[in-house]
């Protein structure tokens, strides 16, 4: 059996797209489906000017951008965190590596 998996996604008016992704992966893309769609549909139909389908599908790309940009900029600040734990936590361990039982 493949791995692989040919889908097709339909967002907001668009012509639907199909595509193949990893069997393992269909749920993501399935969730990013609905919650573009989600968005759309609420942007769509309750702005009180009218837009065009491209300005709210515009409107869309840049919430999930935002969303990324920030998330991405949450995990880079975590790392420095974390690589700095680890010098800290390296220093500290330092004098006892090199008194271990195992060496001599």
């Amino acid at each position: 059996m493949t791995d692989n998996l040919r889908i097709t996604i339909k967002i907001a008016d668009v012509e639907p797209i199909r595509f193949d992704i990893k069997r393992s992966e269909e749920a993501i893309y399935r969730r990013a489906e609905y919650h573009i769609n989600k968005l759309y549909d609420q942007w769509h139909s309750g702005a009180g000017k009218r837009q065009s389908p491209m300005e709210v599908m515009a409107r869309v790309a840049l919430a999930f951008a935002e969303l990324y940009y920030r998330k991405t900029d949450v995990l880079n600040a975590q790392a420095d965190v974390l690589a700095e734990f680890e010098k800290r936590l390296d220093h500290i361990l330092e004098p006892e590596i090199g008194t271990s039982p195992l060496e001599g």
